[in-house]
């Protein structure tokens, strides 16, 4: 989904999880409003392992009947819809910018209104290559080593971890995840105190191994923190890739 800014002659084009937090909002917006004395904490809206973080945040603010799921790779299931369909969630998020347009906003600044509500929530992907299939499994299972997965990223102390290949998750009380393991593939999530995160994810396909790092901010950051946010990122990618990926040791090659 992209908007246009008439005055520059510019698309804003938006990610998946920025459309998953507007759909979010729109949809738990008009569900309070159709029913503002149910109870909220048992209203659900589910999103993939790797998507953003927003939908927790707000669902710990504002709150759980599933009323809309997705995933950050541009899939949506509003309403009724048991699948992702792109018709159903084109016609939802048509509708947010007909409301938005009423009341003067963009797409752009209700994402911005969001994050002043909620905190920034910047998430980035990407995938290095590795060379062998063995130095996969050698770098995860350097990580997880006798259970001593790494204690900090860069500054940013690691508050848990959930591995969902061998099963383990020590935030729960029997160090056991909720979500489902997955012993064929590799992925482990490490959640920092500061409230950001990453996970470690192998590709079921391809020789490569991906990250996705989501930095949530505190609320009351505006746009114009928009830069220094962005640099808090660029510097917790470097942990990331300094702490998990370790690239030299293991030879990875960046994506081109």
């Amino acid at each position: 989904m992209c908007e246009s800014f008439d005055n520059i002659g510019d698309w804003r084009v938006f990610t998946g999880n920025e459309m998953g937090a507007l759909i979010t909002w729109w949809i738990w917006t008009n569900w309070r409003k159709a029913n503002p004395s149910a109870d909220a904490s048992k209203v659900y809206i589910l999103n993939s392992a790797v998507s953003s973080q927003i939908v927790k945040t707000i669902a710990d603010a504002e709150g759980n009947q599933v009323i809309l799921a997705w995933e950050e790779s541009i899939g949506y299931m509003p309403g009724h819809t048991l699948d992702k369909d792109g018709v159903s969630a084109a016609a939802v998020f048509a509708e947010i910018a007909a409301f938005l347009h009423t009341q003067g906003k963009s797409l752009e600044d209700q994402l911005y209104a969001l994050y002043n509500k909620y905190g920034f929530h910047l998430v980035r992907s990407t995938y290095w290559m590795v060379p062998a299939p063995e130095v996969t499994k050698e770098l995860f299972s350097t990580l997880r080593a006798d259970l001593k997965f790494p204690t900090k990223i860069g500054d940013a102390d690691v508050a848990s971890v959930r591995d969902l290949t061998i099963g383990y998750d020590n935030s729960k009380p029997d160090n056991k995840p909720v979500l489902p393991l997955s012993t064929s593939s590799e992925m482990v999530t490490f959640f920092l105190k500061t409230g950001s995160v990453t996970t470690l994810r192998a590709s079921g396909t391809e020789p490569k191994i991906k990250y996705y790092i989501e930095l949530i901010t505190p609320p009351g950051k505006t746009q114009n923190d928009l830069e220094s946010v962005i640099s808090e990122l660029d510097q917790l990618e470097k942990d990331v890739v300094a702490t998990l990926l370790r690239p030299q040791q293991f030879g990875l090659i960046p994506r081109k």
